[in-house]
């Protein structure tokens, strides 16, 4: 019985020796952290009428100056887009029209397509964009004294 109790004894010493065991460890507290979601913005200037042009004549390109700024906190590209309003629809089908961002053409033909290639922002970053505007030197005389009133459209997408 002697051999038997010393025998648990042993044991337990034992299995209590590889449970006592100690190891080290530390921990650091970082706090405050913040993850905020970036966003894309745009200003244009002028608000309204970029495109405004009175007594366009056959054969004369117009131009006028549309500035947009990325006032996001994102990399964007930007393009140019339209759609007619109101006005003469077969004067706004034969219109010209090119858009260019310095010595880079982004679009050339007809307004009513205008889809202009995408110009990249970085945040705080503007780009002028210069609009041409083109009634063709064979329109008829019956253009004399039409219209078309079209809206731009400015598309900003996140550069990826």
């Amino acid at each position: 019985m002697k051999r038997f109790v010393l025998l648990v004894c042993v044991l337990c010493i034992a299995a209590s020796a590889g449970v006592a065991g100690a190891y080290f460890s530390a921990q650091k507290l970082v706090a405050d952290n913040v993850v905020r979601a970036g966003n894309i913005s745009l200003a244009v200037e002028p608000v309204s009428s970029a495109v405004s042009i009175d007594n366009l004549a056959p054969g004369v390109a117009e131009v006028r100056r549309l500035t947009v700024t990325n006032d996001g906190t994102l990399p964007a590209d930007v393009s140019v887009t339209n759609q007619r309003k109101a006005g003469i629809t077969a004067f706004y089908n034969v219109l010209e029209c090119a858009v260019f961002h310095g010595e880079t053409e982004l679009y050339r033909g007809l307004l009513n397509e205008m889809q202009t290639a995408p110009v990249q922002l970085v945040p705080g970053e503007s780009a002028a964009l210069d609009v041409a505007v083109l009634l063709p030197a064979e329109a008829p005389n019956s253009f004399s004294g039409d219209y078309t009133r079209f809206t731009l459209y400015v598309n900003a997408e996140q550069l990826r």
